[in-house]
């Protein structure tokens, strides 16, 4: 009798255990879409005879038509990786070089993988050539990613065009002249193409001009504006200080150089930090054909802040604008 009773017991003690078996984690399980968002943590590599370690945000989004990721890595520089094979929860990746032309960076080679170690973090593994006295040095970066929320006035990714979203700038031509141009996004396409109107009382032909521009997270391209530029032109997220980016358009160059960062430029609109921005483009002058420097002063959450132009080619042509008001 005894026997039974501690048989008894045994199995009564058992009960509230059963069906309370964790689960294991399955990474295999994981989608493109659980990789996007905001995520921070750190990665480390051995270079140069030194452990290093750095710390930064990881901002990760699908691309519209093709739903492959891209993402940002805000650290000591920052980088843009995209992916190239998603397998069993595991994301494969290329980093881009973002000074192509130096001769410390000809056999770059990055690239990686993220993988899921358990739910909202993320094994980031980057390892290739990274620039290096010899033309690349080898690295192994590995580190951890927690998806986080980020507050949006911190959000380091271009980020300001809604439809209906409009600025308005005080212009001052090179004759000293002043007037106002106001623009307005009124279609944005589900592949970032953003068509917009521009008004101005600058007396310039055609009272009412359309401006095209795409803005991604990684990359501001004007596509068309002719307040700005004649030229196409694109400003990258992960451009380098210093660095001259260089397109060819029907045989003539535009150049792209990022001057400055962590600005402060105070404007009627507001108080606003920006990176500055230098582009060249050829443009003709009284038949000749001359190459016209200007500078944007950008913010990542609001846009166009400045614009100087250094040498205008005419009297009516801008000089400076600054912004004056916008509507978000």
């Amino acid at each position: 009798m005894k026997r039974y009773i501690f048989i008894l017991i045994s199995v009564t003690l058992l009960l509230p255990f059963t069906g309370c078996k964790k689960k294991s984690f399955d990474p295999t399980s994981k989608s493109r879409e659980d990789f996007a968002g905001i995520w921070k943590g750190s990665i480390s590599t051995f270079k140069s005879n030194k452990l290093l370690k750095e710390y930064g945000t990881v901002v990760i989004y699908s691309e519209p038509v093709t739903q492959l990721l891209t993402g940002i890595l805000f650290m000591k520089e920052t980088n843009i990786f995209r992916e190239f094979q998603f397998v069993d929860g595991t994301l494969y990746f290329k980093v881009d070089n973002n000074d192509p032309a130096s001769p410390l960076c000809q056999n770059w080679n990055l690239g990686g993988f993220a993988v899921f170690s358990e739910e909202g973090i993320f094994d980031i593994h980057i390892t290739g050539n990274e620039c290096g006295q010899l033309g690349s040095e080898f690295v192994n970066w590995v580190g951890s990613m927690t998806k986080t929320a980020v507050a949006q006035d911190s959000v380091k990714y271009y980020s300001f065009v809604k439809s209906g979203n409009s600025w308005t700038y005080k212009v001052t031509q090179w004759n000293g002249d002043s007037c106002e141009v106001q623009k307005q996004a009124t279609q944005i396409s589900l592949t970032y193409l953003t068509n917009g109107t521009t008004s101005q009382t600058c007396g310039w032909s055609g009272q009412s001009m359309t401006f095209t521009w795409n803005v991604s997270p990684s990359a501001f391209k004007i596509l068309n504006d002719s307040s700005l530029c004649t030229k196409p032109f694109t400003f990258p997220i992960n451009a380098k200080l210093g660095v001259v980016y260089s397109t060819y358009v029907n045989n003539d160059t535009t150049t792209v150089t990022l001057v400055d960062s962590n600005l402060v430029i105070t404007t009627p609109a507001g108080v606003f930090p920006c990176s500055r921005f230098k582009y060249t483009e050829p443009v003709y002058s009284g038949g000749a054909k001359i190459q016209r420097t200007s500078y944007i002063w950008l913010n990542n959450l609001y846009g166009i802040i400045k614009h100087q132009v250094q040498n205008p080619v005419d009297l009516t042509d801008i000089q400076y604008q600054v912004l004056i008001s916008k509507n978000f």
